[in-house]
């Protein structure tokens, strides 16, 4: 603690102003104007002294707080217990905060609007005298937007930065309703600031399985335009429908899987649509032929109507007897038409 202290005083205590040396700068252009006489400059001299001991003061009196809510927290944390810290005086570190879609954060709040909080928010001790989060972001806002003063905290112990996040990473990690985007962005997290595990030593220090932690990291091979789709909707996917998309990206389908993703965000697709998708190829848009279309008159009237598509035929008549006549003549001509062919083709 006395270490802590000490860097804390070094923070909030007000250095006294050193004399003026020979070797010192040239000195401003605009200056205070000094007093000429000296019952001036002993008068101006000790109202500088009366000014650094009331920021001295000053300062320490936060200290002085500040320790004393560190030995409250430290007494709570011992029996269990919680103290209530001011709401504006915690402060979130990014890369601590899991998401939570807006229904379950409205939810919270009003439970915690109609009844006291059950699980107090984690915090650590900032050399400022104020607190970081470690856990419970979303309590703390919920605090700040029912117009709540105070949050009831106990206090964390972390000996360093890496430390403080990899315990907010775990602390989050067995939440069931964590997504698989933010379990990934976690264990990268993590595993910078331990870049001497492998993925197998990852997998045994977080608990998870080698499959899954295999997964995870299969966000890393999206395509990036896919990865930033997902940043914004961090729960519209889970890590093996990704692992899946990885490996269609990966075999030259980068666009298709990301065409993929972006449906599955505006809930065109599900994710088992999104993957069949992505794998299937596109299917070349073959142009639509023009039907051919013209009239058989008998007089005025229609006698038939003939309507070709490429390479098929259809002629319509008015009359099924008219029909069966023309069937008979057609057939004949044809058979005349073919053999003229065969005859040109000798």
């Amino acid at each position: 603690m006395s270490r802590f202290k000490d860097r804390l005083f070094e923070k909030m205590t007000v250095p006294e102003t050193a004399p003026p040396t020979a070797s010192s700068a040239s000195p401003p252009a605009i200056a205070a104007e000094e007093p000429r006489t000296s019952p001036g400059r002993l008068l101006n001299a000790q109202n500088r002294i009366i000014e650094s001991d009331s920021k001295r003061i000053e300062a320490e009196s936060k200290l002085t707080d500040a320790l004393a809510r560190i030995k409250d927290l430290q007494a709570t944390k011992a029996t269990g217990e919680a103290l209530e810290l001011p709401v504006d005086r915690l402060h979130e570190i990014p890369g601590r905060r899991r998401f939570m879609a807006s229904e379950k954060y409205a939810e919270l709040r009003e439970n915690l609007r109609h009844n006291k909080l059950v699980h107090p928010v984690v915090v650590l001790a900032r050399e400022d005298g104020e607190w970081d989060i470690w856990s419970g972001h979303h309590r703390w806002d919920a605090h700040k937007d029912l117009g709540r003063t105070t949050i009831r905290a106990v206090l964390g112990t972390a000996e360093d930065e890496n430390e403080a996040r990899d315990g907010a990473f775990f602390a989050n990690l067995m939440q069931s309703d964590l997504t698989d985007y933010e379990k990934y962005i976690g264990l990268k997290r993590f595993q910078e600031g331990h870049a001497e595990l492998t993925q197998t030593e990852v997998a045994d220090r977080t608990g998870l399985s080698k499959q899954f932690v295999s997964e995870l990291y299969a966000f890393d091979r999206l395509p990036a335009e896919a990865l930033a789709i997902i940043e914004q909707n961090k729960a519209m996917i889970g890590s093996t429908a990704v692992k899946e998309l990885a490996s269609i990206s990966e075999a030259g389908k980068g666009q298709r899987v990301t065409e993929a993703i972006k449906l599955l965000a505006e809930k065109k697709l599900d994710q088992g649509q999104t993957v069949k998708y992505a794998r299937v190829a596109e299917t070349p848009v073959r142009p639509t032929a023009k039907p051919e279309t013209f009239k058989i008159k008998a007089g005025k009237s229609t006698w038939c109507d003939v309507r070709r598509v490429k390479n098929v035929m259809r002629l319509e008549f008015k009359d099924e007897a008219e029909a069966a006549e023309a069937q008979e003549a057609i057939r004949q001509h044809l058979e005349r038409f073919a053999q003229s062919r065969v005859a040109e083709k000798v």
